[in-house]
């Protein structure tokens, strides 16, 4: 069954009904835009999404807001370039969620906007997102991912994104977290800042995923709100212990470099030489020792006298 919606008046007065509108997109824009009513199902999710976490009660109150309030500011869209008549949305996708899953309205007010790129659409939701409490530093690093695998420079992230861009060795953590560490984060992702994130990830990587989930585990749910501080002083703590436990390894001497090898009836044996150092391992033929020995003793005159003074 078709539900009616509502016209918001600006004078004070109550919402009115207004009639429900077809699947066809029927237009009321203003001069310059391009604003029409979409039915919901015409409307699919940006594979460029800048936002990750949608709650099953930030939808619900979504759906209740339009359902008590009606529409208050349009959507954006771009049409999908993979299937004409339908359309990509560039911003507003908590109000179609909260259409389908709840029934909230069957059609939404959208402004469609020509010649934009996924790229370009996907930026211009995620700046109308930065303005907003729910977006958070995950929703943010899961963006700047999307964007680096489709060939976005880090430095044009950090550009477009109007921070540091050092700033990408935070976020980037976030995608390096085991999976049951990102469980919590999409649970908590107010409570997970990207320091926290990058925190975490040296964690992982110096004690574990197990150290990495039970210090995750105890900051989101511990009753006294614990700060960013205490989970820091953790962290060192924690990877200082796991050093200190750490078994001294012992310095593995560096491998000989090839050595020439002799294998004659007038030698057999080996000549190598490392840092400084010599190696000579040879057996001769009986009628080349002596004269063989006589020139290595007067080669290693050159160098002093033997210590003991006897011939070397």
């Amino acid at each position: 069954m078709t539900k009616q919606r509502l016209i918001l008046p600006n004078d004070g007065r109550p919402p009115m009904p207004m009639p429900a509108f077809s699947n066809a997109p029927r237009s009321v824009a203003p001069a310059g835009r391009r604003l029409v009513h979409l039915a919901v199902d015409l409307i699919d999710a940006h594979p460029l999404a800048p936002r990750e976490i949608y709650t099953e009660r930030m939808i619900r109150e979504r759906a209740d807001d339009l359902r008590a309030q009606g529409q208050h500011d349009p959507i954006h869209v771009i049409p999908n370039p993979d299937t004409p008549g339908r359309y990509l949305i560039c911003d507003g996708w908590t109000r179609v969620q909260a259409c389908r899953v709840h029934g909230a309205l069957d059609t939404l007010l959208a402004e469609i906007h020509e010649g934009l790129s996924l790229r370009e659409a996907a930026w211009f939701g995620y700046e109308q997102n930065e303005g907003r409490e729910q977006q958070s530093d995950y929703d943010r690093a899961m963006f700047h991912e999307k964007l680096l695998a489709d060939g976005e420079t880090a430095e044009e992230l950090a550009r477009r994104g109007g921070f540091h861009k050092s700033m990408m060795t935070f976020l980037r953590a976030y995608a390096k977290l085991p999976a049951g560490v990102l469980d919590l984060v999409r649970a908590h992702p107010q409570k997970f800042g990207s320091r926290v994130a990058y925190e975490l990830h040296r964690l992982h990587e110096a004690c574990g995923e197990a150290a990495a989930l039970e210090l995750a585990t105890e900051f989101a749910t511990h009753p006294d709100d614990l700060p960013v501080r205490w989970l820091l002083d953790r962290v060192r703590e924690l990877r200082a212990q796991t050093r200190e436990a750490a078994p001294a390894e012992k310095k593995a001497a560096p491998a000989w470099p090839a050595h020439q090898v002799y294998d004659s009836a007038e030698a057999r044996g080996y000549y190598r030489r490392r840092d400084g150092r010599i190696q000579l391992s040879l057996q001769l033929a009986p009628q080349h020792r002596e004269a063989f020995a006589q020139g290595l003793e007067q080669l290693l005159k050159t160098l002093g006298e033997p210590a003991s003074g006897d011939p070397v």
